[in-house]
């Protein structure tokens, strides 16, 4: 698959990642924002696709919740992994991802940006390799998960439903 564009990062992404100094690739591709668009469309290992849920909280904090792809959210497991209530966890808009977080649906990426908290569930931190997004939905972020989780200082919890 030929790539339409030079592959890029939300500018909030592109800056975590410099000064982190990770190594990483990008892979740019067709816009895909559901991950049945992202298993039908990119080459990439269907069990190595994360996912990443930005939730607002009511003080305008993120949290950041990342999973594999085929997985089901689980919220309970969310709220009690950031320790927060249930009932304060709701998903962010696009226009509050597009502000705040300079990231859009479907390309939301795991990374502590706009003072976010970032937890990784645990079958995702298992991962060796995972592919997830880059703040953009147009490319794909490639990186180490064990690089990732050391440079975001990821907390590690159940989010997916059994």
């Amino acid at each position: 698959m030929q790539a339409p564009h030079e592959p890029s990062l939300s500018p909030t992404a592109l800056a975590f990642l410099q000064q982190a100094g990770l190594p990483y690739r990008l892979h740019a591709h067709a816009p895909v924002v559901s991950f049945e668009d992202a298993r039908a469309l990119l080459p990439f290992d269907a069990g190595a696709m994360v996912k990443c849920l930005a939730f607002r909280l009511p003080n305008g904090r993120y949290l950041l919740a990342a999973l594999r792809g085929q997985d089901r959210a689980d919220y309970k497991r969310i709220a009690d992994a950031f320790g927060v209530r249930r009932a304060d966890l709701r998903l962010a808009a696009d226009e509050e991802l597009a502000i705040d977080l300079q990231m859009v649906p479907g390309g939301v990426a795991p990374l502590p940006v706009g003072g976010a908290r970032v937890i990784v569930d645990e079958a995702a931190a298992r991962l060796v390799t995972l592919y997830c997004g880059t703040g953009r939905n147009d490319s794909t972020l490639e990186i180490e998960t064990a690089a990732l989780l050391r440079a975001t200082g990821a907390g590690i919890a159940p989010l997916a439903k059994p």
